[in-house]
């Protein structure tokens, strides 16, 4: 028989978690996310109601706010896929492989245009919800990211020397950033209405004018 101290304290129980509940959490999860999706691509985020969020997904309206908590925190996890839904790790593998400035930058053009077009109707709904806190601290996060990943690329160029004399490092990194926003995106395709390889190759192009030599 083993013996315990009474000072000891008797081991709590270990919790048990039902994989099949987490499943049907998951399932539950992923159903309201792409009913929200979907109805965002449609009516936008003002337009779209956690109501018919919940009728379009087949669950109830208190399910939603459980599962998410609130419209705003839906649109923030649609946007947290964006990586995952444009393949990232697959495009740092074609960046990183890059030894030449000019095919660098035109690699990111491509990764930058295939990030924001495989979202485009999340995109819009961001925009459209920017003073939700939700999003603007998504927001803020996203732009915090894509600096520091263009401060990786533009000190690989630097390495190379191929950065423009008149620049230094950081203003190279601000014209990238200023480039690669959401706003030219949307304002070339939607408003210009130019298609995904037009915005790709105009991105490229400026990018090595702006920054090689």
């Amino acid at each position: 028989m083993e013996y315990r101290s009474h000072a000891e304290p008797a081991p709590r129980p270990s919790r048990y978690t039902s994989p099949l509940r987490q499943q049907r959490a998951a399932d539950t999860h992923d159903r309201i996310a792409v009913a929200a999706r979907e109805l965002f691509a449609v009516n936008g985020f003002t337009g779209t109601t956690i109501a018919g969020i919940a009728q379009r997904a087949g669950v109830s309206v208190q399910t939603v706010y459980a599962t998410f908590g609130s419209k705003g925190a839906i649109v923030s996890a649609l946007a947290s896929q964006f990586e995952v839904d444009a393949d990232a790790a697959g495009w740092r593998a074609r960046i990183e492989e890059c030894t030449d400035p000019a095919t660098l930058l035109q690699t990111f053009a491509q990764w930058t245009c295939a990030l924001l077009s495989t979202s485009r109707e999340t995109i819009a709904a961001v925009q459209a919800a920017a003073a939700d806190p939700a999003i603007t601290q998504l927001r803020d996060v996203g732009d915090q990211h894509r600096r520091r990943a263009l401060a990786g690329l533009v000190g690989r160029i630097a390495g190379y020397q191929a950065l423009r004399g008149d620049l230094s490092e950081q203003r190279a990194v601000d014209r990238a950033w200023m480039l690669t926003g959401v706003e030219l995106y949307l304002a070339a395709t939607g408003g210009c209405g130019w298609s995904d390889v037009d915005y790709e190759n105009w991105l490229s192009d400026v990018l090595q004018q702006q920054l090689l030599k």
